[in-house]
């Protein structure tokens, strides 16, 4: 059975979904927090969820617009990242796991986006909002559209992306909603799958769990 490693925080909203949909797709979660880095050679990959926002200090910017910084978590998690390709290991990344692996690879992240009618979380759940797939990309292969549905719960997003990632689905306001690397096993989502799968399912977006089971498979090409 795969083993993931779950980056696994008290800021973390709704930890128990990652590994609920990890759980689903035959493989086993393993909660990672603040522990010994060379862990990691005995996983099979790493997945990075949501939480707070970035420190702006870690792509070299004054903080505008950030809150709930999370320091040690910040460098905790680019630790991870650097010892996790070192060991090889696949890494999927939701959310704020998207924008640090953005960080991690020297990109920038906008501190407060402009519209926050189609992305930002209220008290009624998540947005949903419609968005652009880029052809031949690993969400083209999953759902094998090239509009598609997600839900939207962020402040921020990536804005200047970091070397060797490409850009593979866009948001109506034309942010970011999905990257991967050019050449490394590194694929992440600015939604959160997480929450559009098993008891979170929802009729207005895409099944989220394709994601996970799009990930594990890559594992299995390693």
């Amino acid at each position: 059975m795969k083993k993931i490693a779950i980056i696994k925080n008290r800021d973390s909203l709704n930890s128990e979904n990652y590994f609920s949909a990890i759980e689903a797709c035959g493989a086993e979660p393993i909660p990672f927090l603040f522990q010994n880095v060379a862990r990691l050679k005995d996983m099979d990959g790493v997945l990075l969820p949501g939480g707070v926002d970035v420190d702006p200090a870690c792509y070299h910017e004054e903080n505008t617009a950030s809150s709930y910084i999370n320091k040690k978590l910040d460098h905790f998690e680019l630790r991870v990242i650097k010892e996790a390709l070192a060991y090889g290991k696949p890494i999927l990344g939701t959310c704020r796991g998207m924008q640090i692996l953005n960080v991690y690879f020297g990109g920038d992240l906008c501190q407060d986006i402009e519209h926050h009618d189609i992305h930002t979380w209220t008290e009624e759940g998540d947005r949903v909002h419609s968005t652009r797939v880029q052809k031949g990309s690993f969400l083209d292969d999953i759902y094998h559209s090239k509009s598609i549905f997600v839900n939207s719960a962020h402040h921020q997003a990536v804005q200047r992306l970091g070397e060797g990632l490409v850009p593979i689905q866009f948001s109506e306001d034309g942010l970011t909603e999905a990257i991967c690397h050019s050449s490394l096993p590194i694929f992440a989502v600015q939604w959160h799958p997480e929450r559009m799968c098993l008891k979170h399912t929802r009729k207005d977006t895409e099944c989220g769990l394709e994601v996970f089971r799009y990930f594990l498979s890559q594992i299995e090409e390693q």
